[in-house]
């Protein structure tokens, strides 16, 4: 059997390439989501106080939402149920908030 041999700088370029696409497809998805839910994506970015962390926060998976994200929900047809946590960040302290987002990573 061949011996293969991994060379961490491959590793760290393929990485890199992933997360580029990634960062892409997140941005891409939070245009869509302004083109067709402005309101919502506002309200977002307003609570969370940046742009970046609601392009974030709509792709993380969230025990809010029993492990989806938010585009599956919206894919679901339970945008309510998006509104609902929106409105919960909106009304926590800034200091609470900012920790929520770090913990979610």
């Amino acid at each position: 059997m061949r011996k293969v041999t991994i060379r961490f700088q491959d590793v760290a370029t393929e990485l890199a390439q992933i997360n580029a696409l990634r960062d892409d497809v997140m941005e891409r998805a939070f245009i869509m989501l302004e083109q067709r839910h402005g309101t919502l994506a506002a309200m977002l970015v307003q609570s969370l106080g940046d742009r970046q962390r609601a392009v974030r926060w709509m792709c993380r998976h969230q025990n809010a939402f029993s492990g989806r994200t938010a585009y599956e929900l919206l894919a679901d047809g339970e945008e309510d149920t998006v509104w609902d946590e929106i409105a919960l960040l909106g009304e926590a302290p800034v200091a609470a908030k900012s920790h929520a987002v770090r913990m979610a990573y």
